[in-house]
């Protein structure tokens, strides 16, 4: 067993068909035809090059044919590298030895897992488990990429959207902000990074275990649309001794005043951004004290890998306990 977190997100409409929910739109790519084949029926259908890098995501394990017409849907995510190399050690770890022979192994044919993702659809909820490298936002541009191959969506038109939704740290509804504050933590200088490293060596392997490290301020940047040929040149200019930090707001000015952000701009803008990133000002003054509506669950586990079945049933267990506690407006039947 090992706990994960489980989000919630929902689909913005805007921009979407009107007639169908993303749970109606999955089940209706899945029984689009391509090749002669149903795509719900032929996983090789359902990859898609969604980077142009060789790389691949593929919707893989699905629910059943024959639960499509029921009111839940679950997949698995899963973005493969092709071919990949590995560094790895091929003698047994039990093995008496001066030391390990590290080896870069080339995998041929067999497909790397550079992550995987779980989630459940009910109408436009989504609960999902995000893996290390296939978030929230690869879902999205896997759904849109999907939609638009089979014409649910058009090409250039609205993307999928999945928004998160944000609650104060008490749980109660976010007051409409006035500012959000986004803090990264410091690039340090070589000279002052190196004495931080040794002084700070044993501390922070425990740290690190406890919270979660912020975006640097070139992380920043480049969401801010910098080149790395203009982070490198900023990143020379730092001194040895020295350091770079970064404090962004986004704020809306009227006239002389701020204008209040609404909650659903918060929910979509910020659905991609851990909220320990995040400070806010505004009515309520929950500079920190934010949170995506979330829930820790235990699920079980095939080796190192989450059990398939359990992560689901995990997920729409926690779609189901914020459905009766009424913090989403999701009806089971």
């Amino acid at each position: 067993m090992t706990k994960v977190t489980i989000q919630y997100r929902q689909l913005k409409t805007e921009g979407m068909p009107q007639d169908g929910t993303l749970k109606a739109m999955i089940v209706d790519a899945m029984r689009t035809k391509r090749s002669g084949a149903m795509i719900g029926l032929n996983a090789k259908s359902r990859i898609i090059d969604i980077d142009q890098d060789g790389s691949y995501v593929i919707l893989n394990k699905i629910t059943e044919p024959a639960g499509w017409d029921a009111q839940i849907f679950v997949g698995q995510l899963i973005h493969l590298q092709q071919g990949a190399d590995v560094a790895a050690v091929m003698q047994s770890l039990e093995e008496d030895a001066e030391e390990f022979l590290l080896q870069q192994i080339n995998l041929g044919e067999a497909s790397v897992a550079k992550g995987i993702l779980y989630f459940a659809a009910v109408g436009n909820h989504v609960g999902l488990i995000e893996g290390q490298q296939v978030k929230g936002r690869t879902l999205e541009r896997y759904l849109t990429s999907l939609f638009q191959k089979v014409e649910i969506l058009e090409p250039g038109g609205a993307p999928v959207v999945l928004n998160s939704r944000f609650l104060a740290g008490d749980g109660k509804e976010l007051a409409e902000s006035t500012e959000i504050t986004v803090q990264a933590e410091r690039n340090l200088g070589a000279g002052v990074a190196a004495a931080a490293e040794a002084l700070e060596e044993i501390v922070e392997r425990e740290r690190a275990r406890l919270r979660r490290e912020g975006a640097t301020v070139f992380d920043v940047l480049r969401t801010l649309g910098w080149d790395e040929q203009a982070i490198a040149a900023l990143d020379h200019e730092i001194p040895s001794d020295g350091w770079i930090e970064g404090f962004f707001k986004v704020f809306i000015k009227r006239k002389n005043r701020k204008a209040k952000i609404s909650r659903a701009t918060i929910n979509e803008a910020l659905r991609n951004i851990d909220p320990a990133d995040i400070g806010m000002d505004g009515d309520g003054k929950e500079r920190g004290g934010i949170v995506k509506l979330s829930v820790k669950k235990q699920v079980a586990t095939i080796g190192t890998l989450l059990d398939p079945a359990d992560a689901k049933e995990q997920i729409v267990n926690a779609l189901k306990e914020w459905a009766e506690a009424g913090k989403i407006d999701c009806n089971f039947a």
